[in-house]
């Protein structure tokens, strides 16, 4: 018996030292294949490795000390959140107590590929656009605003018309609000969208919102003058007064938290009150005056987030915007032009200010046009589609199709149009590629209810050169072959939008999005902001997000993330590799900022090495930053 002891303990110690090898070479091999690998070790900035370290530790602090929901037997203190929880929930604390975001609004983003044309500014800015237009802006809505049930129930839709147009009155029981009218060409549409209903249904902004005041429900919504920033996130705070109309046409553009999260709130519900937002926007862009204007201030905020080139998805299906006056249309081929125009007067500026180097290169334009229309006018679209590429070449650079995938009509159910625009484009020499949304969606069964029909499966097929959003991807196992980057092929890029999945109800925060099993599985990926007005987001916020919902990511993957952003884009080979290096001076530079304001709060080794967090420095510095921003306990 005496004699086996030994042996026994021989055998304990193989086992252990095993495990330990199996262990290691196992978290060694998963760190070298690693989708950023390469990010953090190759080209290095002097004091990135630094500046990772710093952030690490920051965004740890801030999960115990600024969120403080941490693992325990007690029940949480009612001030506590949790860090990568629900986004609006958390969004004041984000920006008001987060060291964490300050340092994100300085990250260079590279590219931003994945944003609907109309919803980049906030909607504040849009309304005191629209009080300028006077006698010209009207609204409709679906029925007569009587009660506060009615606020709630209706819709309202802004257009230019002219000054002509009879005044209604929406506040009176005999309007009559929404009515369905055919069309000489046999639709039935709303009856606003018909001129022999323009003096029935129009009502002129000005008088709108004079006769609001004197309603009983207005009190609700008086409002005080607010404090916010000229984009969104910049600097410098302005002020702005919105009267009580105003202040209730907000809260219809605007999702807020109890419509995102209330219990009983529905994926068809919220995608209902999304796309209602939407129209009520369209028709606040939807003018030449304000489409030139709006060009330069969106360009502005994707500077102030650091952005330096955008692709745009505006919806071009109506054909036409309003002109100034109501009098005239201003055609697709016109607002080309006023984007063109607009991007060449932004660069002017900046090449006289010596910032050139912070959006170089414009923009483009993907063609969009929803998914719901008859194979007819898809035909139409696909045309008017070809003639803008051969008009305007350097603007148009891809195809999509939008709108909720739960509903009619797939990809495929366009095929012979959309493979017809693959040919035209070889004849023609022309190169229009698709960039679908494509995986948008829990039942992944593109508006049918057979599973073959899932969007995925077109998007592949039709060689999609990304798509946007890519949810429900990894259901799919054969086709994420299809999404990987390999030595002999780049893949699909996934244009993630994670605020945007968990406001539509595709998860329920941002540590349930699949983005790093995505990453994961080595398919290239770039973040994206898709509706800012709408949801009360910003690239600054997704790059928050990412930061935060997986304890994987770093400094390192944010690099990766956009220099994906400028390699997927439709920029030609030669702009790539400038990008490429404005983009690395800025990255170095970035870092360098992380260690000269942060470095302090932090003890180093003697050979420079950060080693831990000093939590009294620490506490100091979050002091200070609370005391700058506005109470929010």
């Amino acid at each position: 018996m005496a004699s086996t002891q030994p042996q026994n303990r021989i055998s304990d110690k193989n086992e252990l030292e095993t495990y330990l090898e199996t262990r290691n070479a196992l978290i060694r091999t998963e760190a070298e294949e690693a989708w950023d690998y390469a990010a953090s070790t190759l080209d290095l900035a002097p004091n990135e490795k630094v500046a990772a370290d710093i952030i690490r530790l920051i965004r740890e602090f801030e999960r115990r000390n600024v969120f403080g929901n941490m693992p325990s037997e007690d029940i949480p203190p009612k001030h506590a959140l949790d860090m990568g929880g629900q986004f609006l929930t958390n969004k004041t604390r984000i920006e008001k107590r987060s060291i964490l975001f300050q340092i994100t609004k300085k990250v260079p983003k590279g590219a931003l590929l994945h944003l609907h044309f109309n919803a980049e500014l906030n909607p504040e800015r849009l309304l005191e656009q629209a009080r300028e237009m006077g006698a010209n802006m009207y609204v409709w809505s679906i029925r007569p605003l009587l009660t506060e049930d009615d606020l709630r129930e209706t819709e309202i839709v802004f257009k230019i018309v002219p000054s002509t147009t009879k005044d209604s009155n929406i506040f009176d029981s005999q309007y009559e609000g929404r009515g369905k009218v055919k069309g000489a060409d046999g639709s039935t549409k709303d009856n606003w969208r018909h001129s022999e209903y323009s003096d029935k249904v129009w009502m002129r902004w000005e008088t709108f919102r004079a006769t609001f005041k004197k309603q009983t429900f207005a009190r609700k919504y008086k409002g005080e003058e607010k404090k916010r920033t000229d984009d969104g996130i910049g600097e410098d705070p302005v002020k702005v007064q919105l009267d009580p109309a105003e202040n209730w046409i907000l809260s219809k553009m605007v999702l807020s938290e109890t419509e995102a999260y209330d219990p009983s709130q529905t994926v068809n519900g919220v995608w209902a009150r999304f796309n209602q937002a939407t129209r009520c926007f369209k028709g606040l862009l939807n003018y030449k005056k304000v489409y030139e204007w709006y060009i330069s201030k969106a360009i502005d905020r994707m500077i102030d987030e650091k952005v330096m080139y955008a692709e745009l998805r505006p919806m071009l299906l109506d054909k036409f915007i309003e002109d100034d006056d109501g009098g005239r249309e201003v055609r697709n081929a016109e607002q080309m032009r006023l984007i063109q125009g607009a991007v060449a007067k932004k660069h002017e500026e900046l090449k006289k200010a010596n910032k050139e180097h912070l959006f170089p290169f414009g923009l483009k334009i993907i063609y969009c046009t929803p998914r719901s229309i008859p194979e007819k006018i898809m035909e139409r679209e696909i045309n008017d589609c070809i003639e803008l590429k051969l008009e305007f070449p350097n603007l148009i650079c891809g195809f999509d199709l939008v709108g909720a995938e739960d509903r009619p009509n797939h990809i495929g159910f366009y095929h012979k149009q959309l493979t017809r625009l693959q040919k035209e484009c070889k004849e023609k020499n022309i190169e229009i590629p698709f960039m679908f949304h494509a995986g948008e969606t829990l039942l992944d069964t593109g508006g049918s209810s057979d599973p073959q029909n899932s969007n995925l499966y077109d998007a592949v097929a039709l060689k999609s050169k990304r798509i946007g959003h890519g949810f429900a991807l990894m259901k799919h196992p054969h086709l994420v072959e299809k999404f990987k980057r390999t030595e002999q092929s780049k893949g699909i890029c996934i244009e993630l939008c994670p605020i945007s999945n968990e406001l539509l109800h595709l998860c329920r925060n941002i540590k349930e999005h699949p983005y790093p099993e995505l990453l994961a599985a080595g398919i290239p990926c770039c973040v994206n902001s898709d509706n800012p007005s709408l949801f009360s987001n910003s690239m600054s916020h997704e790059f928050y997000q990412i930061m935060v919902g997986s304890p994987t990511m770093s400094v390192h993957s944010w690099k990766q993330l956009a220099l994906w952003s400028l390699e997927y884009s439709c920029l030609e080979d030669e702009e790539k590799n400038t990008a490429e290096g404005y983009f690395r001076k800025a990255w170095g530079e970035f870092c360098d900022w992380v260690v000269e304001e942060y470095g302090d709060l932090f003890n180093f080794s003697s050979d420079g090495n950060v080693q831990t967090l000093s939590d009294d420095r620490a506490e100091e510095r979050y002091e200070r930053l609370r005391k700058l921003q506005d109470p929010i306990d």
